[in-house]
């Protein structure tokens, strides 16, 4: 108790001198609580916004050599997907788009996103129906001239009318209007709510397209998406000669996980700099700790001269090293929470606080750093005989 009140009287006689031996170690410590708060808010925004667009999705591509041999794969992948596969595919839509204005009387949008889907595209692509209906297999079967409307098109072109029944015109072609998606991204421009979606048999006629060639099948869970994956796979071999056209599959998921993967590396490269911030700071701690046993010769060997044992003045340095880097620590962690609130609110409109786990270790680490960084000098300290007082005169 003695070298505790001892060290906090050393620390405030030189208030100045302390802080910026802090200084280190409030940076790193600061550094390391913002980062792993950031990475934890960058990893919730990644996943919300996967979780957006739909996740367990194969993506599967097809590119013809010979044209004039190809074949409908959409209607065998929809048969195959809800018929051998139906326990773990909830839905196959078509996954192509374009950009066409939308006209409502007086009222246009010069650019929307409009969508070729299937009666199960909304499944597909995790969207909500709020009112209305959705496209129906009659629609694609008839090439029905009709469309749902993302929240972000229905309130821009009808406001606070109700959209039902009424006639859009895509890109010069009339539409009616039979149901309204749920809002899922905010209802703003360019959002995934400023879309609207059409049956796909009309793709010749928009598109001027002989074949659909980009495809989406849904799969119920995560569990299952390695066997989808491998019964497509045989499917579409037999299904597609390799002398006509090649395919190709893709786990939606795993761009989530590269993304995951990619701040987990970046936050490594970053937590090694915060790592040097900490050491440095370690390194400034002994230095002014090696000032301090220069300045307090003379007390020290008196203390020696009395009987004073080694220990005791090991003991006192090392406290006093302690203190000091963890009363730095302590800064680093009030600055830590502080940066995080902001940053996470301005960066992922989040409220990001690092975790008591980090927080605890974080300050654990500091003290750890002054402890060791501390003990040179304590050790120069206890060496000191006690003639050295009177040198010091």
């Amino acid at each position: 108790m003695n070298a505790f009140l001892m060290a906090l009287d050393s620390i405030r006689e030189k208030k100045g001198r302390s802080f910026l031996t802090m200084l280190g170690i409030i940076i790193g410590v600061t550094a390391v609580l913002v980062l792993v708060a950031l990475v934890s808010g960058y990893n919730a925004d990644i996943t919300a916004y996967y979780e957006k667009l739909g996740v367990n999705k194969v993506n599967v591509s097809i590119a013809w050599y010979d044209t004039s041999r190809a074949v409908d794969v959409m209607d065998a992948l929809y048969d195959y997907g809800n018929g051998e596969l139906g326990d773990m595919v909830e839905g196959v839509s078509p996954d192509v788009s374009t950009s066409l204005p939308l006209k409502y009387r007086t009222t246009t949008l010069d650019s929307s996103t409009v969508y070729f889907g299937s009666d199960q595209y909304a499944a597909c692509n995790n969207y909500t129906l709020e009112d209305g209906r959705d496209i129906n297999a009659f629609d694609i079967e008839q090439r029905n001239m009709v469309c749902v409307l993302g929240s972000y098109v229905a309130d821009s072109l009808f406001q606070y009318a109700d959209p039902i029944g009424e006639t859009v015109y895509i890109g010069g072609n009339p539409f009616t209007v039979v149901g309204v998606y749920y809002q899922k991204d905010g209802g703003t421009e360019s959002s995934m709510d400023d879309m609207v979606v059409i049956p796909y048999s009309l793709d010749r006629t928009l598109l001027e397209t002989d074949y659909i060639t980009s495809f989406t099948v849904k799969v119920d869970t995560s569990d299952h998406m390695d066997s989808v994956m491998a019964s497509l796979e045989l499917f579409l071999a037999d299904t597609i000669s390799s002398t006509v056209g090649e395919y190709e599959l893709e786990n939606g998921n795993s761009a989530m996980t590269e993304s995951t993967e990619e701040m987990t590396s970046m936050s490594v490269v970053l937590g090694g700099i915060a790592g040097i911030a900490l050491l440095v700071g370690g390194i400034g701690i002994m230095n002014i700790m090696l000032v301090t046993v220069t300045e307090r010769t003379r007390e020290i060997g008196i203390k020696k001269s009395i009987g004073a044992p080694r220990g005791e003045i090991v003991g006192q340095f090392l406290v006093e090293a302690a203190i000091l880097s963890g009363m730095g620590g302590v800064i680093g962690i009030l600055l830590g929470f502080g940066l995080s609130l902001v940053l996470g609110k301005a960066m992922y409109d989040l409220i990001l606080l690092p975790g008591a786990l980090v927080t605890a270790g974080a300050f654990g680490f500091s003290v750890i750093i002054g402890i060791v960084f501390g003990i040179y000098p304590a050790v120069k300290a206890s060496n000191l005989q006690p003639v050295d007082a009177l040198r010091a005169d």
